[in-house]
């Protein structure tokens, strides 16, 4: 008589870092998804007091959407360019999260946060301080504005939300995929 087995996976998941193979082909193809990102942080109007405040709401909030599109669909980009298991195809990839936040909320949850952990890290290089000429020099501006720093921070922050949503997505494969 033998004892009665517990049911295993087939596979243990894996707690180290995709293969870097896999990290560039899902990088590559969230640089082509996420260029609308770019093009919102691109825009002076939406990330500095250069324009309007309702305009740099309304960008804002585009941009707040984008990023949220992009970590909600990155993984159906994923399995588009990196395969692999049954759950992890074309057309299942975005049900399969699903499932997971329902039967694994905790590992869900830390690649939610090793993403946001990405994305914060990149939030940095001022473009905009004050200027200490305001006031005392006439026809002086109330801000400075740094073009270059501007345009390398936007450049910064789209790589690292397309360097996040790659990890995040690749994370999500390796509990995925069997």
């Amino acid at each position: 008589m033998t004892a009665p087995q517990t049911p295993t996976r087939s596979r243990p998941r894996r707690p180290g870092p995709p293969s870097a193979a896999q990290l560039g082909r899902v990088y590559l193809a969230a640089l082509i998804t996420h260029l609308p990102i770019l093009a919102v942080l691109l825009a002076p109007q939406g990330r500095s007091r250069v324009g309007s405040e309702s305009t740099a709401g309304l960008l804002n909030a585009l941009l707040v959407g984008l990023v949220i599109a992009a970590v909600v669909l990155v993984p159906a980009v994923c399995a588009r360019v990196a395969p692999a298991g049954p759950r992890w195809q074309p057309g299942n990839a975005l049900a399969g999260v699903r499932a997971l936040i329902r039967t694994d909320r905790r590992a869900w949850l830390w690649r939610l946060g090793e993403l946001t952990a990405l994305y914060i890290a990149a939030q940095f290089l001022p473009y905009i301080w004050e200027n200490p000429r305001y006031g005392t020099e006439p026809g002086a501006a109330q801000w400075e504005f740094h073009h270059v720093n501007f345009a390398l921070q936007g450049v910064v922050i789209y790589v690292a939300v397309c360097a996040a949503t790659t990890w995040y997505a690749c994370r999500l494969r390796q509990l995925l995929e069997d």
